[in-house]
């Protein structure tokens, strides 16, 4: 994908429009240069020999540069709306392909991919001003070598020539700045990397004298010094390239006043039409040199939104849209996983951890706790259930229907999960009814004992809050139950939460839920509530190692809630 493949994907009438600017700039450039010329050594405009006419080719100037402007400003406005729309599209393709990417892939994309990808694109939106700029100037300079050509060809050969030495020089000179801005590139985003650990992570560094030197010394300051001594490189390569189309004029003037007269007899008014063109060559020539670390980083930037449109294209869940939204029976009636295995690979594609094959069917109604000590694999199983992950092998299936990746959005739409890291959101995405009207809104806020610290923005149906993490939790609890979803998923729910709420939750929370006809299945570590559910399953070594309902739970419920 390159510049002019986008700009044609996204108007059909791009080249046709870029001819009629290149004949108009093309007819301008040569009117001009020969108007010039003319006028400097009294000779009259090849259709204004005319002795009438002689005093009259200020009008065909004048009408050019009206023409010439005007052409100018309608493909400028033609190409701004173009790339903004273009940019826009980008932007918003970005979001849309990674709402159906895996969640397992999206990880690996990283966030820094995603924000670098965003300013990619505002990169690509500079195209417009810089490319009419280079385009005009680019058109100029044919022009003008071909007006050489029409004045003298051995001449025009050996000015062109010395030309395309030097464009030569300018151009493996530019490779190698491109490389060290590719280079650049790479460490910012390490860079980016480092610093979201640092920042995260500021609590845990503050704990260890190894850790706070090895991420500041080993890795921050490193690929900050590697990054500054790049860019030094480059900045130099740089400004020696702007030095050589600055200086290579001198050269080009130099080969005029002294090479070509080595070569052959040629008499001053020649000479001084080639000194004329030289000058006339050297603003477009520069424009086109100036612009040239501009069309580096831009060229970068689409390498770049090319490689992560690859990568989010190969990892969509569905390729357009959400995939089959047929009902699979309206009615919640069990969840079934047969033989069901996910495996977790590293870089090399080595397995880092395996679920082994897992049996069990979830039924309606059902209250569930999984247990299990870290990496034991009930994680992974929750990712499962919930249908961020997709299984390596095996049959999930609801209400007796298989769950494959055309159905896969249609059964994650079934289930409401709260997640041990849940997330909050800044807007009512879910449309659900947040005003204080809402009565049961309103007591659910009561309940969990929030109301005093959120405020309601009914105009815009949403809340105001700041909130810690257990009341942010207990906040994802109201969202979840006003979505009236049959299926709750509840990860680690209760740990940020104080011994009183803790209580509620599995005591008084958890078997309202039932009586509403939820199914709710809960990570917990909290051994003393492990009788208020009707069924537990433990992980150990990616496997299920028990798998027992609890006996009379309503006495043990009861001895909880004494």
């Amino acid at each position: 994908m390159n510049f002019f493949t986008l700009f044609q994907k996204k108007s059909k009438f791009f080249f046709i429009n870029l001819g009629i600017l290149g004949m108009m700039n093309s007819i301008w450039a040569g009117a001009l240069l020969l108007m010039i010329n003319n006028k400097i050594t009294d000779t009259p405009l090849p259709f204004m020999e005319d002795p009438s006419l002689a005093d009259k080719d200020w009008i065909v100037y004048v009408t050019l540069i009206i023409v010439s402007f005007f052409i100018a400003l309608w493909f400028q406005s033609y190409m701004i709306k173009l790339t903004y729309n273009l940019g826009n599209d980008l932007t918003l393709a970005i979001y849309d392909k990674l709402r159906f990417a895996s969640y397992n892939d999206y990880l690996k994309l990283t966030e820094e991919k995603v924000r670098t990808a965003e300013r990619d694109v505002r990169q690509i939106q500079q195209f417009p001003l810089v490319f009419l700029e280079t385009f005009n100037a680019a058109i100029m300079v044919v022009i003008g070598i071909a007006y050489l050509f029409w004045i003298n060809l051995w001449g025009a050969i050996i000015v062109v020539a010395s030309l395309v030495a030097l464009a030569f020089v300018y151009i493996y000179r530019n490779i190698q700045i491109e490389k060290d801005q590719n280079e650049v590139r790479e460490l910012a985003d390490t860079y980016m990397q480092n610093i979201n650990d640092f920042l995260g992570g500021f609590k845990e560094i503050k704990m260890s004298i190894t850790r706070s030197d090895n991420i500041f010394f080993k890795f921050i300051s490193v690929n900050r010094i590697k990054a500054k001594d790049i860019t030094i490189r480059f900045l130099i390569r740089a400004l020696g390239n702007e030095l050589l189309g600055t200086y290579a004029w001198y050269v080009m003037i130099g080969v005029v006043l002294f090479v070509l007269p080595l070569f052959m007899e040629i008499d001053i008014a020649v000479k001084t039409t080639f000194m004329l063109t030289l000058l006339f060559l050297m603003g477009p020539i520069s424009t086109v040199i100036g612009v040239m670390d501009d069309f580096i980083g831009m060229g970068i930037a689409i390498k770049r939104i090319t490689e992560f449109d690859e990568i989010v294209s190969a990892t969509v869940d569905v390729t357009k849209g959400h995939g089959d939204l047929t009902e699979i029976n309206k009615e919640f009636s069990e969840i079934e996983f047969e033989d069901v295995t996910f495996e977790y690979l590293d870089k090399e594609n080595k397995i880092t951890f395996e679920l082994k094959p897992i049996n069990l069917k979830i039924k309606k109604g059902e209250s569930i706790f999984v247990t299990g000590g870290n990496g034991s694999g009930k994680s992974t199983f929750i990712n499962l259930l919930s249908g961020l992950n997709i299984p390596k092998s095996g049959r999930m299936s609801l209400n007796g229907h298989t769950i494959t990746k055309d159905n896969l959005s249609y059964y994650r739409d079934q289930l409401a999960a709260i997640f041990t890291d849940n997330y909050l959101f800044s807007e009512n995405y879910d449309d659900l009814d947040l005003r204080e009207s809402n009565e049961e809104f309103a007591s659910l806020l009561e309940t969990m004992k929030l109301r005093k610290v959120i405020k309601f923005d009914d105009k815009n149906n949403k809340v105001f809050h700041t909130l810690s993490k257990g009341q942010q939790k207990r906040m994802a609890l109201i969202y979840s139950l006003l979505e009236n979803k049959d299926i709750l998923i509840f990860d680690e729910w209760a740990a940020e939460q104080d011994p009183e709420f803790r209580k509620f939750f599995y005591t008084v929370m958890i078997p309202d839920m039932k009586r509403m006809g939820k199914t709710v299945i809960a990570i917990t570590h909290d051994d003393a509530y492990f009788g208020c559910a009707e069924r537990m399953i433990k992980f150990d070594y990616g496997r299920i190692v028990k798998d027992e309902l609890i006996k009379q739970p309503e006495l043990v419920l009861n001895k909880a809630q004494g």
